[in-house]
């Protein structure tokens, strides 16, 4: 049903929820008709929903598109017992703030592959095709099939958060799931032997997300990320692919991608309270 669904993407399928996810259930409506995933935790006694890393847009999903009503009774058919939460709603959603509901505005980009290459390149910023003019100056080799250890290495020595030994062994473990599932590549830059930039990406029946990137000191120097892109685009370009980059709230972030010519799409989050007065600052995040 995910496979034929309009706002198909990689998040909802099954065997990817079950690697990226503590627990989850599903909502289904008319057999199969539409389902919503229900991602959860417990603690303390109490359940709530939360929305897993690397799993950027959830909600409804359905064969046919997913009416206001249709939203509603989903809405209306999360158990009492998840007493707090926040979900993101795939793109093809439109939510209205009801009741205790809180909704608010994300944006993603997302950029067709439809055309050759050059006519893609057309659409690239200045700024994007000088970068990429740098990184060719540079003498920067682009590799693909880099080894996921690689990549997890290159962010655990330059990420900008510091994590826990067991988030990376969790995120190494989720792109081999995905990998394994024929659904996933990494491309990275090379400067002489050195790994400076990668990228993996991780693919669906329709799209091809960019789901974890991480640069060097010396790959943002030489702007390698923008060479990484390109060189993807010009692998899939012509096959009707949409490359999901994501999104970004940070305005560098969002600007790096509107430079190969993506364009903005709105998806929404939803957050619910119902716990007691004294705890309601607590939050999924905790």
């Amino acid at each position: 049903m995910i496979a034929h669904s309009s706002a198909e993407t990689l998040y909802p399928y099954s065997w990817y929820l079950d690697a990226a996810a503590e627990n989850w259930s599903a909502l289904i409506m008319d057999d199969y008709r539409f389902i919503m995933p229900l991602v959860w935790k417990r603690k303390f006694g109490i359940h709530y929903l939360y929305q897993p890393f690397y799993t950027q847009q959830l909600g409804v999903f359905g064969n046919a598109f997913a009416d206001p009503t249709t939203l509603s009774l989903m809405l209306a058919g999360i158990p009492k017992k998840f007493r707090f939460g926040h979900i993101h709603f795939n793109s093809g959603n439109l939510v209205g703030e009801q009741g205790p509901l809180h909704v608010d505005d994300r944006k993603n980009y997302r950029l067709t592959l439809q055309q050759a290459h050059e006519e893609l390149k057309r659409s690239y910023s200045t700024n994007t095709r000088r970068n990429i003019s740098r990184t060719m100056d540079a003498d920067i080799r682009i590799r693909k099939n880099i080894d996921t250890a690689a990549l997890i290495r290159l962010k655990k020595s330059h990420d900008v958060i510091r994590r826990p030994e067991s988030s990376y062994r969790w995120l190494q473990g989720l792109l081999e799931t995905v990998k394994k599932n024929g659904t996933g590549v990494t491309y990275g830059s090379m400067n002489g032997k050195e790994l400076e930039a990668a990228a993996f990406f991780g693919f669906s029946r329709t799209r091809a997300i960019y789901l974890v990137a991480v640069s060097s000191e010396q790959g943002k120097q030489h702007r390698s990320m923008f060479r990484v892109v390109d060189a993807f685009i010009a692998d899939h370009a012509g096959t009707g692919l949409i490359l999901d980059f994501e999104g970004s709230s940070i305005p560098s972030v969002a600007r790096f991608f509107a430079g190969f010519g993506a364009t903005p799409e709105i998806y929404q989050r939803l957050r619910f309270n119902r716990l007691p007065i004294p705890l309601k600052t607590w939050t999924a995040n905790d």
